[in-house]
């Protein structure tokens, strides 16, 4: 294999520095070498020499004597040093490094080792961990790592699996052999502190026999090497299933705009692997089936899921768990809907999930033509039969035959397909040989954690086919003085081509009666101050305001109210600005995340931004496009469709000014923590930003300027 890793992950001759009769790590990876049949030279190093564990020593890795292509080093902390020292001097480029009490200490342990991984990379070496199991390589017949390996090795390994928990790594690699989920790699980070899981994600995806890629991890270390490798995953049509812990929040100063109660780290993740074809599951067992059926199916072609069954009540279950997971039922034609009439018993109910019923027990014929005519449908992309397999041969009472009338109905069908097992339990080895006898080509376990996986499958192939967001620079950061009210960055936004609502700023009350007239009609007058957030709290908005003397009038008393509610705060004037009429009111907002930088929320605004909560995420920049299949992902997007008589929106227009927005929010720099437009005003073809509101970091600016 190519790349930096593939002498690591693959090495024909390994070394086992620090073994010794004492330390359990030896046993442990000489064990799991023994039971994978390691053919390749083994060496052992050990300062005083001596065989240990049936295998003679040397004393240094310098006396091996011939090449080494990898090792894994169980030296205490205290002498890594030196062993790094003693492996570059003896050639050897690769290594897992088990010892522990470095940066999982605190920040003396985090500080020894960066020291020891920078002179690791000094010295030309990669090195796994610390603090890490290692990895097996169930392609090559090979491991560095104190994970034990199942036996039988399972045939077709196409799953790789990376953990950054070895413990997790442990637990996910015997349930994946007992439940019949075959693996390439078992991969055990550690610290991550020089080989980290996107560089393993890198390794899989140009790996020929994974087809697919299990992640369970606590952090995401290089967020834009992510987004890269998922790109690269997804053009190899490889998926990646992740189960992801401990999420967060945003900093808390981003809660003073509304945007930071749509915005959450979880949420700003959720986006980023909806975009870039990242499953994301919620436990192990969803990891490791959802995992090991997209690996069968690859990308889907057009269409819909079909199921069958000798159940009624399997598939009442089946319906309604797939209709949570957003499974596509497909609905037969009416040419396949007469062919299963003419195959089944009369009383069987000809829809889609299919009840053959148990009348075709005693002719499986009939099971497997039901399944082939269901797959051969023009609407159905994949297909699935419950079955169950019997566990021994004594209590296998139809036989394998029957299960053989599955598969071949299976492959007439002409789609992806599977058999799917009701309960989540182990496979034992009869089960194993039924399935490799008869030729299924896939067995799913648990119709909860089968609906899960045919709901990713398809959604995976919906983004496989249309691929990842172009990640492209947007605009240059502008220069001079940055915004600091609201109305010097609603003109802001107007010079990147957002429209605005026309205003005019009074600073007395005789031009604020001036402007109503120039303005005509009702008018707003809102408080313009750098220093007050929201506006109304202190008497700061006034709506549907007439005539000159009204507006003088209220100018007076608006002043009156602010300066007693905030006497600190600083005043420039009154902005006055034309009311509008009913419309749609959305909000923007742009969120800094510490991992993924900028990101865009688009949802419901006004006054139900609490209340609803109905905002759709993704990194920036966005094309049109995309905020269009945003807004189209709102629960309440049909108010923009004409809702109760309302102008249907223009939805490109939203959408173009949305992301004008975004760049917007791009071009201000590095200093900005978030920009809100609330409300994005829509009425038909009309938009327009009403208000607007940012936040600084400091020592920038500080505009907190909200109605």
């Amino acid at each position: 294999m190519s790349g930096k890793l593939g002498s690591l992950f693959a090495p024909k001759s390994v070394a086992v520095i620090g073994a010794s009769e004492k330390n359990p790590w030896a046993r442990f990876v000489l064990r799991t070498l023994t039971t994978l049949g390691f053919s390749g030279r083994l060496h052992l190093v050990n300062k005083r020499g001596g065989a240990v564990l049936g295998h003679e020593t040397v004393t240094s890795a310098r006396a091996i004597g011939e090449p080494v292509d990898a090792a894994f080093i169980m030296v205490p902390a205290a002498v890594l040093e030196e062993t790094l020292t003693d492996m570059a001097e003896a050639g050897i480029r690769n290594g897992v490094v088990v010892t522990s009490g470095f940066a999982e200490v605190g920040a003396d342990g985090a500080r020894e080792q960066d020291r020891l991984f920078n002179l690791a990379a000094e010295l030309g070496i990669n090195l796994m961990g610390p603090n890490s199991l290692g990895f097996i390589n169930l392609v090559d017949r090979v491991a560095l790592s104190a994970i034990p390996v199942e036996m039988p090795i399972l045939p077709d390994p196409c799953i790789g699996l990376i953990s950054q928990s070895g413990a997790t790594a442990g637990v996910m690699s015997g349930t994946a052999h007992a439940t019949n989920v075959s693996l390439s790699h078992v991969i055990a980070m550690g610290n991550e502190a020089m080989i980290d899981t996107t560089e393993a994600i890198d390794f899989l995806i140009d790996c020929k026999a994974t087809k697919a890629i299990a992640i369970f991890a606590e952090s995401i270390r290089r967020p834009e090497a992510f987004l890269d490798v998922a790109r690269r995953a997804l053009e190899a049509r490889k998926p990646i299933v992740m189960l992801k812990v401990g999420v967060g929040e945003l900093a808390a100063q981003v809660a003073q705009a509304h945007t930071g109660a749509l915005v959450g780290d979880n949420r700003v993740f959720d986006a980023v692997c909806r975009d870039y074809g990242v499953v994301r599951v919620d436990t192990i067992e969803q990891l490791l089936q959802t995992a090991n059926m997209l690996a069968h199916t690859g990308v889907l072609g057009d269409g819909g899921f079909a199921l069958t069954s000798i159940s009624g009540g399997a598939c009442e279950m089946i319906a309604d768990l797939g209709e949570a997971q957003g499974v596509p039922f497909a609905r037969f034609t009416e040419a396949t809907r007469a062919k299963l009439a003419e195959l089944l018993p009369a009383y069987a109910t000809i829809q889609n999930p299919l009840d053959v019923t148990g009348g075709v027990l005693s002719n499986m014929q009939l099971f497997e033509d039901a399944i082939a005519t269901a797959g051969q449908d023009p609407g159905v992309a994949l297909i699935g039969a419950i079955s169950e397999l019997a566990h021994s041969a004594e209590r296998d009472m139809l036989g394998r035959g029957a299960v053989s009338h599955l598969a071949a109905g299976l492959k007439r069908a002409g789609v992806p397909g599977f058999i799917l097992r009701q309960s989540y339990l182990s496979v034992t080895p009869y089960m194993r040989e039924s399935l490799l006898v008869t030729g299924i080509p896939h067995c799913a376990a648990g119709m909860g954690m089968a609906m899960t996986a045919v709901g990713a499958a398809f959604r995976w192939s919906e983004i496989a086919r249309v691929g990842a967001p172009a990640r492209t620079s947007a605009n240059v950061v502008i220069s001079g003085e940055l915004p600091d009210n609201e109305r010097a960055l609603l003109d802001y936004l107007a010079s990147r081509g957002v429209p605005v609502i026309p205003a005019k700023i009074a600073r007395t009350a005789q031009a604020a009666a001036q402007h109503a007239v120039e303005i005509g009609g009702s008018v707003a007058l809102k408080i313009l101050s750098a220093d007050i957030a929201h506006k109304t709290e202190v008497g700061g908005v006034a709506l549907g305001i007439e005539g000159a003397s009204a507006a003088a009038a209220e100018f007076d008393a608006m002043l009156a109210r602010v300066r007693n509610a905030r006497p600190d705060a600083r005043i420039d004037g009154v902005i006055v600005s034309p009311m509008r009429g009913e419309g749609v009111e959305l909000i923007v907002g742009v969120a800094r995340d510490p991992s993924w930088g900028l990101v865009l929320a688009v949802g419901i605004g006004g006054i139900f931004v609490e209340l609803l909560a109905d905002a759709d995420l993704a990194l920036l920049p966005v094309t049109a496009a995309q905020v269009e299949s945003m807004l189209g992902r709102l629960k309440a997007g049909k108010l923009l469709d004409g809702f109760r008589g309302k102008p249907k929106a223009d939805r490109r227009k939203v959408a173009e000014v949305v992301a004008a927005i975004g760049n917007a929010a791009i071009a201000l720099g590095p200093d900005l923590v978030s920009l809100e437009v609330n409300p994005l005003w829509v009425s038909g073809s009309h938009v327009e930003c009403l208000d607007a509101l940012s936040i600084w970091r400091e020592p920038a600016l500080s505009s907190t300027t909200r109605a």
